[in-house]
């Protein structure tokens, strides 16, 4: 009985192990997150949830709030469901804009939630992964606020107490006093809106039909912004040019006498960064600006400086200058007190009825025209000199190559005389030196042949003095001759 007990034990313990830990746990249970997922858990048992609660508590049924991470989990089926999810992915030079489907009400006034309340979260998610449960949470991926280089960003704060004056500090609501320096920001878009505003120069252009192509703004308008006044409308018809733009037209005034004067405007001027968030606080964006502000200044510039001169000023004199010294100096003044700075407000062509500028062009036409006969008779005056000065030049040149020449040839006939000079000197002392040479060698063979004469003299006694020895010597000629005749005889004889 014992052996059975202890066998059914061990049975037991197998199906245990083999059933439940072998099976059981590692195939049924077992659960693998990838990397990039997470799982999501929704309680089988439990109690029900109170109506309109979507994330379950302890004890309760229904999705629970913290999902799980990668790895391998051990999740029991009968009470558990369980759900892969996509992990959040906030990549580089983006950010998260949070909504929380839970929790509690947000306060009277308020659009921006905190931690644990329903709504669009005032933090967001720097780049990263972030395990953030679905069904509690929604997430915008949206691109950080870029600001370029050469611009300013303005922001505007949507939430918080109301501003104290024109612009608002940190916290307040209303356009910030704190500007945005070239750069990424991660800024809840919910919370602020963002106005990138270029700084530096801007320039606008109004022309006449034909002048120019097309209205000339530049800057961050230059694409977005090609507007005419309801007036000029009136005043000239927009053609569009070939990219369908619509051309700004020129200025028109009448002048003190009653002439529609036109004029070419070009406007130069920046906007500077300090002044950025009031400006937009008043005015609002660039756009606003030169439709608002800068075009209508420099028409109605226009026309009060303009129609106080007449129509002949601006053509001939003065007049001119003085126009476009108080047209300048009107703008800079006017817009420098809406914290706009004027570098430049040039008028450029000036057109003028045809029946007033036509006689003043033509007097001026037969002005210059008189002006260049007399300087054309002043030139061929003056070339008639040049001529006669030429000719004379080139006598004085043709003298002086003369004069050259004769002395070149004077100069070569001296050294030529020169040369044969010192040639035949030369040829004459090379003939004394043969002369005193033959001399001096027929001195010589003369000293020679007496000197070889005294030789022979002296040999010839010699032999004479030495033969008269030996005869001497022998006894007598007759002994002497005996002796050499015995000389004269064989060996074997003697």
């Amino acid at each position: 009985m014992k052996r059975l007990i202890i066998a059914i034990v061990a049975v037991l313990a197998v199906g245990y192990f083999v059933l439940y830990e072998g099976f059981w746990v590692w195939v049924i249970e077992s659960t693998d997150v990838p990397p990039d997922k997470m799982l999501v858990l929704v309680a089988k048992t439990g109690k029900e949830m109170p109506a309109g609660k979507i994330i379950a508590g302890p004890g309760e049924k229904g999705v629970l709030l913290e999902p799980l991470g990668t790895g391998r989990h051990f999740i029991n089926p009968i009470f558990y469901e369980r759900q892969l999810k996509d992990q959040v992915v906030v990549g580089p030079g983006e950010l998260g804009v949070v909504i929380n489907k839970f929790g509690k009400e947000l306060a009277s006034g308020e659009f921006l939630a905190g931690k644990d309340e329903r709504g669009i979260q005032r933090e967001v998610l720097l780049p990263g992964t972030y395990k953030l449960n679905p069904y509690a949470y929604e997430v915008k991926i949206v691109k950080m606020v870029e600001i370029e280089p050469g611009h300013v960003g303005v922001m505007a704060a949507r939430s918080g107490k109301p501003a104290k004056g024109q612009l608002a500090d940190e916290g307040e609501r209303g356009v910030q006093k704190r500007v945005l320096e070239p750069g990424l920001y991660a800024l809840n878009p919910e919370a602020y809106s963002v106005e990138s505003i270029e700084v530096g120069f801007n320039q606008i252009t109004m022309a006449h039909l034909g002048k120019l192509p097309e209205t000339q703004t530049t800057g961050q308008g230059a694409e977005k912004f090609k507007i005419l006044s309801g007036r000029q409308q009136q005043q000239q018809q927009a053609k569009p040019d070939a990219g369908g733009k619509p051309v700004l037209g020129a200025v028109k005034f009448p002048s003190s006498d009653g002439f529609e004067i036109t004029i070419d405007v070009t406007l130069l001027w920046q906007l500077l960064p300090q002044d950025a968030p009031d400006v937009f606080a008043r005015y609002g964006n660039l756009h606003k600006i030169e439709e608002n502000i800068l075009i209508p200044q420099i028409n109605s510039t226009a026309r009060i400086k303009g129609s106080t001169f007449g129509a002949v000023d601006f053509i001939v004199g003065d007049k001119r200058e003085e126009f476009q010294n108080a047209f300048q100096g009107t703008i800079e003044n006017t817009l420098k007190e809406k914290r706009l700075q004027v570098d430049l407000a040039l008028v450029q062509d000036t057109l003028v009825p045809d029946n007033i500028s036509g006689p003043i062009q033509d007097s001026r036409i037969a002005a210059e025209w008189n002006i260049t006969n007399v300087e054309k008779t002043k030139t061929e005056a003056k070339k008639a000199e040049l001529d006669e000065s030429v000719g004379l030049i080139r006598q004085i040149e043709q003298v002086v190559e003369f004069e050259t020449q004769r002395l070149e040839g004077n100069l070569a006939a001296e050294k030529e005389k020169s040369v044969n000079q010192i040639a035949a000197e030369a040829r004459l002392s090379v003939a004394e030196l043969a002369r005193q040479t033959a001399a001096i060698k027929a001195d010589v063979r003369r000293k020679i042949g007496g000197a070889e004469a005294k030789v022979v003299e002296l040999k010839g006694k010699a032999e004479g003095d030495g033969f008269a020895a030996q005869v001497a010597a022998a006894g007598g000629a007759g002994d002497y001759n005996a002796l050499q005749f015995a000389k004269q005889l064989p060996e074997r004889v003697r």
